[in-house]
């Protein structure tokens, strides 16, 4: 069976829309996050809300690590942009999705702080977006760089193994 370029730019286009599908749905649930009511459902400790800030900060530093390894390759779009090779140092040494963990982070460490059942929700459905996108990204990823697969088994996804 061959393909034409009709179908090529349709497959393109569909990538297109499910990429940028995913960066919607995961803003709409940071700012729901961010902006969210704090009804303190429970009570927050002095410590926990100390601890939740220095996990923000964590977050923030993954991010920015990541983001700086990244260079010209980082983009919103879940789409390998094909302005670098595959990224394996610094943050990406350790796991494949160090973006995405360090927004995971930072959502844990603001329900945490935010007392809030609906901050807890939209942390869960962030962190279940993070993973269907994950896994939709790294089937662009493989069809990308024929590195992928050997990456993939060695790296973990979200979190760094505690032992090599």
């Amino acid at each position: 069976m061959t393909h034409s370029p009709t179908d090529s730019n349709q497959a393109s286009t569909r990538r297109t829309v499910v990429a940028w599908t995913f960066v919607a749905i995961q803003a709409a649930l940071l700012v729901a996050l961010v902006a969210g009511p704090r009804d303190e459902t429970w009570k927050i400790s002095e410590g926990v809300r100390s601890a939740g800030l220095g996990l923000f900060i964590v977050g923030v530093a993954i991010g920015l690590w990541a983001a700086a390894r990244l260079g010209r390759g980082l983009t919103p779009s879940p789409l390998p942009n094909g302005e670098v090779d595959l990224v394996t140092l610094g943050p990406y040494r350790w796991m494949r999705h160090p973006m995405y963990t360090a927004v995971m982070v930072m959502a844990v460490a603001i329900a945490t702080r935010a007392g809030s059942i609906a901050a807890v929700v939209l942390t869960i459905a962030l962190i279940v977006l993070f993973n269907v996108k994950a896994g939709w990204e790294e089937r662009q990823l493989a069809a990308t760089f024929p590195g992928y697969a050997a990456y993939k088994a060695r790296t973990p996804r979200f979190l760094p193994r505690l032992r090599r």
